[in-house]
């Protein structure tokens, strides 16, 4: 056939078969005899002049085509050269390592910053790293620089932020106003925070402190909308703003208690108890055991999701422990594996036993994946775990509603076993399990005076 009446796409095809290509899967391609369309062709006879590998997709970098995996260690070598040695050295292999595409870009981003910081431009420290604009992309740098031992730790940073934060919370405000708040954060809040020692729980009540002094600013701008300042609050004020909608707003009680003590605010103003959340039904029985029937046979499920889902529904664990396991919490012997919740580790069945091993689990092949880690669960910042946030996202996407199935294995739990014994294997309280016991009608506190006579 000469192609006469046929359009140009057409008539390129005259005698060839059109479909599926057998490689890249793409449809209405032109095939060979091999069944590869033109790309898949093209690409098989490709060859990276660097590291010699064929059949692979190449890329330009400065005029020369190499494929993903030399076209990243050429960039590198243009922003962080191997034979510098600079500080971010040990860095290096980190980024070579990771998928080329996605570190590819993120050196474009970020080629400035590195090489102010090897070449000493810019000093290798916290306090340096604070001054710069991107928080984001500075947090990220920094995360893989403590896990890369480049930069020591930083524990005070969440606290450091706060107070950096502080007056730009409360900036919108009159000076009074903001003057009081001040004093309050400066005099109240910060030394509880400066109390803690433990890293966990500073980050946390942070948070808090941050949740608190941002509510405490909203309620001094509503007075101000209305033309008036905290001495002239009547117990009107107080009771709209508490009924208004959100948990949020109990975070101002700190402040307005501390407020009324020192003659800030009308000592006939009557607050509101502590706000203790709306009380959850636990999860039905049966709907808790078609979960954690899942749980056991589906071999389809993430290995995060089938461990943290497990430890919710079949031992009661909260969110907040959860995402604080690491890898020295798994113990591993001939005889089998325990994972430390409490004082007691707690023997684990199969297939829990074997899927907890394959955490922490990489999922992709970024920068952070590179790095060693030792949370169990791992976050998006490579000194840090998943998030609480993040894994009740995960759990309510496999039908797992945490409260409700926590609560539920709790009670359960609790009519079978003492509460010493508990509070030992499962890391509960002891008050949590006396919660749960009256609420469940367990008869723990009989036995209990039973085996003290």
């Amino acid at each position: 056939m000469s192609g006469r009446g046929l359009c140009s796409r057409c008539s390129k095809g005259v005698g060839r078969e059109r479909g599926h290509c057998r490689e890249c899967g793409k449809t209405d391609r032109l095939l060979d005899a091999h069944r590869r369309c033109r790309w898949c062709r093209d690409k098989a006879r490709n060859r990276c002049p660097d590291c010699e590998a064929t059949g692979t997709a190449l890329v330009s970098i400065n005029g020369v085509r190499v494929c993903d995996r030399c076209a990243l260690r050429r960039r590198l070598d243009h922003i962080l050269p191997a034979d510098r040695f600079g500080p971010l050295h040990l860095l290096r292999d980190v980024i070579v390592r990771a998928e080329p595409l996605t570190a590819r870009r993120w050196l474009n981003r970020s080629e400035e910053l590195l090489r102010d910081l090897d070449t000493g431009r810019i000093p290798l420290t916290h306090e340096s790293l604070d001054d710069l604009p991107q928080r984001k992309a500075i947090e990220h740098l920094r995360s893989l620089l403590i896990a890369a031992d480049i930069l020591g730790p930083d524990p005070g940073r969440a606290l450091r932020h706060l107070e950096n934060a502080i007056p730009d919370l409360l900036a919108p405000l009159a000076p009074e106003h903001r003057r009081l708040a001040s004093r309050w954060a400066t005099w109240a809040v910060l030394p509880r925070l400066r109390a803690l020692n433990d890293d966990r729980r500073l980050a946390t009540a942070v948070i808090n402190s941050r949740r608190k002094i941002g509510q405490t600013a909203n309620f001094l701008a509503g007075l101000e909308d209305d033309g008036r300042v905290l001495p002239d609050c009547t117990q009107h004020d107080i009771d709209m703003w508490f009924a208004g909608p959100g948990a949020a707003r109990w975070s101002v009680g700190p402040f307005l208690t501390w407020a009324r003590r020192r003659g800030h605010l009308p000592r006939s103003i009557s607050l509101p108890p502590a706000y203790k959340g709306t009380p959850e039904a636990p999860a039905e029985a049966d709907e808790r055991w078609q979960i954690a029937q899942r749980l056991v046979r589906d071999d389809e499920l993430d290995p995060v999701d089938r461990i943290a889902g497990a430890l919710i529904v079949l031992y009661a664990q909260p969110l907040a422990r959860i995402v604080t396991l690491t890898t020295e919490d798994v113990i591993v012997t001939p005889a089998g594996t325990r994972l430390k919740l409490g004082d007691d580790a707690l023997e684990l069945p199969e297939p829990f036993a074997a899927t907890i091993q394959q955490l922490p689990h990489r999922r992709r092949a970024s920068t952070v994946e590179q790095l060693p880690t030792r949370w169990l669960f791992t976050g998006g910042h490579a000194d840090k775990p998943l998030s609480v946030n993040a894994l009740a996202v995960r759990m309510r996407a496999i039908g797992i509603q945490p409260r409700r199935h926590r609560i539920a294995a709790a009670e359960q739990l609790v009519r079978e076993i003492p509460p010493a014994m508990l509070a030992g294997v499962l890391g509960l309280t002891i008050g949590s399990i006396n919660r749960h016991t009256t609420t469940a009608k367990g008869q723990w506190a009989t036995y209990a005076a039973d085996r003290q006579g």
